[in-house]
């Protein structure tokens, strides 16, 4: 926590009771519209589709946990223990320079002999 910031301990518990009720709701969801029509159809399946069916349960398993896994570290914000923002050197200001100015201390000076053509023409 920043110094100076007041405290804020109420934040914490409703994103935890938020983050909670969404994966039950999840967790219900899936239930309701796969698992149990999916164990019902196990009973009488066939080996091919038994082994369908555990591959796309695994499938699903892996989207699930994806999902809560991602949950867990945008509400907890998992990221500030790992790249706390007290630990940062203080930012440098940028010197802008003239590049004008800055072309004409490269700029060589010209030569009076430049100023006569190195091969005269016969005009």
């Amino acid at each position: 926590m920043p110094p100076g910031e007041p405290y804020r301990a109420w934040r914490v518990p409703w994103r935890v009771i938020v983050f909670m009720l969404t994966f039950a709701v999840l967790i219900a969801f899936v239930s309701r519209y796969y698992l149990i029509p999916a164990l019902s159809a196990a009973k009488d399946a066939t080996p091919r589709e038994k082994r369908w069916l555990m591959a796309s349960s695994r499938l699903l398993l892996a989207v699930i946990l994806f999902i809560i896994v991602a949950g867990i570290f945008m509400t907890f914000r998992v990221g500030r223990f790992f790249f706390p923002r007290y630990s940062r050197p203080p930012r440098t200001r940028t010197q802008y320079i003239d590049a004008w100015a800055e072309s004409a201390k490269r700029l060589e000076p010209a030569d009076d002999d430049a100023d006569e053509d190195p091969m005269p023409h016969d005009g």
